[in-house]
């Protein structure tokens, strides 16, 4: 089942101009759908892109690195994540399979590419009861390439909610937060 997508391109619009601090100049024709179930993984730690939002030239970027503040809960496609070596083996993931059938926003800010996300993943103790490992245990960083870094605002519950797609496959993880917003100087939350 297709997810059906909503109206978004004035929320989208604002997102862009408060990120970058100017109109956009022009839309990316919406090329992918949204996932209709992810697997819920971890805990996003941070993120890294790099992005012309500052600069004055054209062709010319920085790279930023937003630590998540808050409360940051990452989901992904089904087999999505894999070992970092080769042979690329599938990463052993722990958490459930989640639905995603409500309405989701057709229009989107592009925030720059994608230069990782790194998560804490899910453990899982011996009575199988899912917990956030203390440490470096589980923690990963995830390189996707030709990976975009998007930002939107989920059409219900009115949340921003990160995500990162290639033009290729579409959305491959979502991140999402309560207190995560999009502010001029950035990532916030």
């Amino acid at each position: 089942m297709a997810l059906r997508v909503v109206e978004t391109k004035d929320v989208a619009k604002n997102t862009f101009r408060t990120f970058y601090d100017r109109p956009s100049e022009r839309e990316i024709p919406f090329e992918f759908g949204w996932p209709d179930k992810m697997q819920e993984v971890g805990v996003g730690r941070a993120e890294m892109y790099t992005s012309n939002k500052w600069m004055k030239k054209r062709g010319e970027f920085d790279d930023y690195k937003h630590v998540a503040e808050g409360s940051r809960t990452v989901y992904v496609r089904p087999g999505f994540l894999v070992e970092d070596r080769r042979p690329f083996k599938p990463l052993r993931a722990h958490g459930p399979m989640c639905a995603f059938d409500e309405p989701m926003p057709k229009h989107f800010a592009q925030l720059g590419k994608l230069l990782g996300v790194q998560i804490r993943l899910y453990g899982k103790d011996e009575r199988g009861e899912l917990y956030v490992p203390d440490g470096n245990e589980n923690l990963v960083e995830v390189h996707v390439a030709r990976g975009i870094l998007g930002a939107a605002k989920h059409p219900a519950t009115k949340e921003t909610f990160l995500f990162v797609f290639t033009k290729e496959d579409g959305v491959s993880m979502i991140l999402t937060g309560g207190k995560l917003s999009i502010e001029k100087d950035g990532i916030a939350g």
